[in-house]
């Protein structure tokens, strides 16, 4: 049986090859192909956000190098931690604040209700929090947690890094906004034709950087 989550654990128990592959497809694997079939939008980074587009690569890589120091168990001293009903519930924690941040952004004006309900918005809110979360979280707590070893030392010290510029991404990003997600019309599977109105701080954002790549 495995000693991860049931289901949401499973790529864990298959090396850290399979734990990058997963913890990447949530994000920004598949956020990129929901951009490209229903957003009809190739993802680029000038038009992306920092921690979105390549710091969510680097925890795929901290969640790898987890897996690989800890082996396909977590050691008996973090087993609390990362099985049974505690990451439940931080999953949950995790969801809820999405769903809080979600309407949080809306009422700041960072998003416009259409860019909001885009389908790349919606993945990150109720997906990529929670899920992503535990694929990160699970394997590098473990690690962390496992005996140095053969360059265990220099293996940890990457996967914090890793995690460090992803939290350095994020404070970035709120300084400097993107477009993130394009305003979307679900009755015709499209975003919604341009020009869009500048009626929120993303989309000002882009506007400005899409004027001086035009100058």
């Amino acid at each position: 049986m495995s000693a991860w989550l049931p289901y949401i654990g499973a790529p864990l128990d298959h090396g850290p090859y399979a734990t990058f592959l997963a913890a990447f497809a949530i994000s920004p694997g598949i956020p990129a192909v929901l951009a490209l079939v229903l957003e009809r939008r190739v993802m680029k980074g000038r038009r992306e956000f920092v921690a979105f587009f390549y710091g969510d690569p680097l925890l795929a890589l901290a969640a790898a190098i987890g897996v690989a120091l800890s082996g396909s168990s977590p050691p008996s001293s973090v087993t609390g931690l990362v099985t049974g009903p505690v990451p439940w519930v931080v999953m949950s924690g995790w969801l809820l604040f999405g769903f809080w941040q979600w309407k949080a952004e809306l009422r700041e004006g960072m998003y416009t209700p259409a860019q909001a309900w885009a389908p790349t918005k919606i993945w990150h809110q109720t997906v990529v929090y929670p899920v992503l979360g535990y694929l990160v979280t699970a394997p590098v707590v473990a690690g962390m947690a496992t005996p140095k070893g053969v360059g265990g030392t220099s293996a940890k010290v990457l996967a914090i890094g890793c995690v460090l510029i992803w939290v350095l991404a994020n404070i970035h990003d709120r300084r400097h906004p993107k477009l993130g997600h394009p305003p979307y019309d679900w009755r015709r599977l499209r975003p919604a034709p341009q020009p869009w109105p500048l009626s929120s701080t993303t989309l000002r954002a882009d506007h400005r950087v899409s004027e001086l790549k035009a100058g």
